[in-house]
């Protein structure tokens, strides 16, 4: 399938001005419910969620070239044409979500012998001291279970982590020079299902 092309100034100017409204409202959203402008980032727990991060990053992206595409098309809806393999991208987004989202609720629930981390929760801290956890950027990242909640890497996060942002990227380059929907390499949507795959693998068992 071909991705809409369109005059790169017309289409980047378009895509810039998209994806700032939408941060925008997206960081107004956040501190009319919980006073943080980064509160869509916020779980049920009160800490910072690589899931939401990941869901909203893929959603502001593609929402931009939707848009973008959208508008200099003069508004005509049928001539848009998105690619399969974004598609993709945004089923394995939504799916890895999803089931992350699913997991942690299991845990969660009443009898779980999950020692899971919330916001307000008495923690250790390597000094020996104890400080109640509170939301910050790093815990997308970090340990959410357990004695190093909050005070460990978590391998399989940060991995995902990383993939996400590199291919958050790659994204964005592929949507400039293409001047619309990008197409991305089937190597890309591999390695992104791949690393959420692990992610997903990582979150099951329980930590103490």
């Amino acid at each position: 399938m071909t991705p809409l092309k369109v005059e790169a100034p017309v289409f980047t100017w378009f895509w810039i001005g998209s994806f700032v409204v939408l941060i925008f409202l997206a960081g107004l959203m956040g501190y009319a419910c919980l006073k943080n402008w980064l509160g869509l980032l916020i779980d049920d727990r009160g800490r910072f969620s690589l899931n939401h991060l990941q869901l909203l990053m893929w959603t502001l992206l593609v929402l931009s070239t939707l848009c973008a595409a959208f508008l200099v098309s003069g508004l005509d809806p049928e001539s848009l044409r998105i690619p399969q393999e974004l598609l993709i991208l945004m089923g394995i987004s939504v799916g890895s979500a999803t089931l992350a989202g699913a997991v942690k609720s299991s845990k969660d629930l009443p009898g779980s012998t999950a020692l899971v981390a919330r916001r307000g929760m008495q923690v250790d801290r390597p000094d020996g001291t104890k400080a109640p956890i509170e939301p910050k950027i790093s815990q997308v990242f970090l340990e959410e279970e357990g004695k190093q909640a909050d005070a460990a890497i978590n391998i399989t996060k940060f991995q995902n982590f990383a993939f996400t942002i590199v291919a958050g990227l790659a994204y964005v380059v592929l949507t400039l020079r293409s001047h619309g929907f990008p197409v991305l390499p089937e190597q890309v949507l591999w390695l992104v299902g791949i690393s959420h795959s692990g992610y997903i693998g990582g979150k099951i068992p329980n930590k103490s």
